[in-house]
C-alpha cells in the first residue's frame, strides 16, 4: 500500500503549468512542523507535491500561500541526468485529495497579505478567535489514555 496522509501549509503560491496535451498541474510545497528539538529549535519538514486536472484547478483558485490543508495522496519517485553526468532522485506526493482547513477569512487574509505587505497587522484584524489557540504537543502530555 502506498498511502500518505499529511497536514500542512503551503510555503508559497501553487505553480500552475499546462502540459502539452492539455492537462492541468499544479506543484507546492506543504510544510509540516513536527514541533522543537531539546534545544528548543523548530522542527519542520517540507514536501514537494503536484495535483492534477480538476483538483488543480481548485487549488489554483482556492488555495494560496499559507493555506492549511489535508492532503491524501501516494508517493511517487522520479529521476533525471543531471548536467554533471549523474543521476539526481526525488520523491514527491502526487495528491488524490485535499480539503482546505483554513477558514474563508484566514485564506482571504493570506491574500491581502501577499498583494498588500506594507500592513502586516491587517491578517490580525479579521482573525478567527479560534486561530489563537495555543498548539498542544500531545507527546509531552502525561496522560493515561483509557485504552
Amino acid at each position: 500500500m502506498n498511502k500518505v496522509f499529511l497536514i500542512g501549509r503551503l510555503t508559497k503560491d501553487p505553480e500552475i503549468r499546462v502540459t502539452p496535451n492539455g492537462k492541468k498541474v499544479a506543484s507546492f510545497t506543504v510544510a509540516i512542523n513536527e514541533g522543537k528539538d531539546a534545544d528548543g529549535q523548530e522542527l519542520t519538514q517540507f514536501f514537494n507535491c503536484s495535483a492534477w486536472e480538476r483538483l488543480a484547478e481548485v487549488i489554483e483558485a482556492y488555495v494560496p500561500k499559507g493555506t492549511k490543508v489535508a492532503i491524501i495522496g501516494s508517493l511517487r519517485n522520479r529521476s533525471w541526468d543531471k548536467p554533471d553526468g549523474t543521476k539526481g532522485y526525488a520523491t514527491d506526493i502526487l495528491v488524490r485529495e485535499m480539503e482546505i482547513l483554513s477558514s474563508k477569512t484566514e485564506i482571504d487574509n493570506f491574500k491581502q497579505a501577499d498583494t498588500n505587505p506594507s500592513q502586516p497587522d491587517s491578517k490580525k484584524a479579521n482573525q478567527n478567535p479560534e486561530d489563537d489557540l495555543p498548539e498542544i504537543d500531545v507527546e509531552q502530555l502525561n496522560v493515561q489514555m483509557p485504552f
